[in-house]
């Protein structure tokens, strides 16, 4: 249990972030800061929709910007469409950044060192800068994966649910976490993996069983090939490796998709690499970028997973300096997100000049050259020694425990 003393103390230090989350929020109103009433555009789709739940209307045919999650993730959304808009707006800010002090929290981060860096992501980060500025849910995707299984300190002793089950449900919230479960698979933890598809079974079948037409008419247009958001695949915004063979072809064609698969297994192999040299949670880092950069649709928003980067670069001392410049700049540079000064919509992106569609397309580029240094690093010289190290650790943990000398 946690005792009162450290729940007021969790309060006073989650003030300054939730006050530049409220600051970031509210300049959206047009009547200023109070009465409270800001303009969160994706936050009104989820409000919206949880409405026509309860309405029983075609929340996937409505007017203004479209729905484009799983069934399972409006049940959610119709929770907080109980509440009165400015109720649901405040509560889903401070909900937002809780989980990022959760994450923070998870990768070794406390006291006022903890509640300075929550602020200075709220107001500096651009990512989860516009998570908040939009009311999006990337920061609660990350926090789940991140409690889910990356090791670092814990507020409660025990866990609420087993390994996988977070990542799960997630995944049936938004489908790109299903990267990290592919990750558990081909890491050989095995029973995380399986856990994770046991919740998404469980979700998805809560949405089947309480919206069964908007379920069979999202996963048919699924397995068509139509996300929902196929005509955005082009937009500058978009940080995916699609996005950048669309924009340099100006169409979106066979050789985006195997590219995309292409990185997808880069990824793979790096994050799987990673965890065999004892990297676990660079590699649970590297295995969720995997799964922005090959999605059709990853927008600034989405890379609320450079926080989690940068700070696991920062700590880990004993990789490559190179190897952590390189991590680091790509973190910093998604951080910084110089491309969205660039004109963006109409086919603008078609036009771009060379120094425009290198500046849009860099990010990219640095995510794919991350990963492929990241399978040289781990499966190299560095990697091999770091694994010899862990057999010998684990021969000498043996021997102690059976009572037998090291040197007999």
């Amino acid at each position: 249990m946690i005792s009162a003393r450290a729940v007021g103390r969790l309060l006073v230090l989650s003030t300054p972030p939730v006050v530049a989350a409220c600051y970031v929020v509210g300049s959206t109103s047009p009547h200023g800061w109070w009465p409270w009433a800001p303009t969160v555009a994706d936050f009104e789709v989820y409000w919206r929709t949880g409405q026509l739940v309860w309405a029983g209307g075609d929340f996937y045919h409505a007017d203004g910007l479209p729905w484009i999650y799983p069934p399972f993730a409006a049940l959610l959304a119709a929770g907080l469409s109980v509440l009165p808009w400015g109720v649901a707006t405040f509560a889903w800010t401070v909900i937002g950044v809780v989980a990022l002090l959760a994450v923070l929290h998870r990768l070794g981060a406390s006291g006022w060192v903890l509640s300075a860096l929550a602020t200075a992501s709220v107001l500096w980060v651009t990512p989860v800068h516009q998570t908040l500025l939009m009311g999006q849910l990337g920061i609660l995707l990350v926090a789940a994966v991140v409690l889910d299984s990356l090791p670092g300190p814990r507020l409660l002793r025990r866990r609420l649910l087993p390994e996988g089950w977070l990542t799960g449900v997630a995944t049936a919230i938004k489908l790109t976490p299903a990267v990290v479960a592919v990750y558990h698979f081909f890491a050989g933890r095995r029973p995380v993996a399986w856990r994770a598809l046991a919740a998404f079974v469980v979700a998805t079948g809560l949405g089947f069983a309480a919206l069964w037409g908007p379920s069979v008419y999202y996963w048919l247009r699924l397995g068509a090939g139509d996300s929902g958001t196929n005509d955005g695949i082009i937009y500058g915004d978009n940080q995916s490796v699609l996005a950048l063979w669309a924009r340099l072809v100006h169409e979106s064609s066979m050789g985006g998709l195997w590219l995309s698969l292409l990185v997808l297994a880069l990824g793979m192999v790096a994050a799987v690499g990673m965890n065999r040299s004892g990297q676990p949670r660079l590699a649970l880092t590297l295995a969720a970028i995997t799964g922005l950069l090959a999605s059709p649709i990853s927008w600034t928003h989405h890379y609320v997973w450079v926080v989690v980067l940068a700070v696991v670069i920062w700590q880990e001392r004993t990789l490559p300096s190179a190897y952590r410049a390189l991590a680091m700049g790509y973190a910093l540079w998604m951080a910084w997100a110089p491309y969205r000064s660039l004109p963006m919509g109409g086919n603008l992106e078609f036009h771009y000049g060379l120094w425009e569609w290198l500046l849009d397309d860099a990010g990219i580029v640095w995510g794919v050259v991350l990963l492929a240094v990241s399978v040289l690093v781990s499966w190299g010289p560095w990697g091999r020694g770091r694994r010899w190290m862990q057999r010998e650790l684990v021969r000498i943990r043996l021997q102690d425990r059976a009572g037998v000398s090291v040197d007999d």
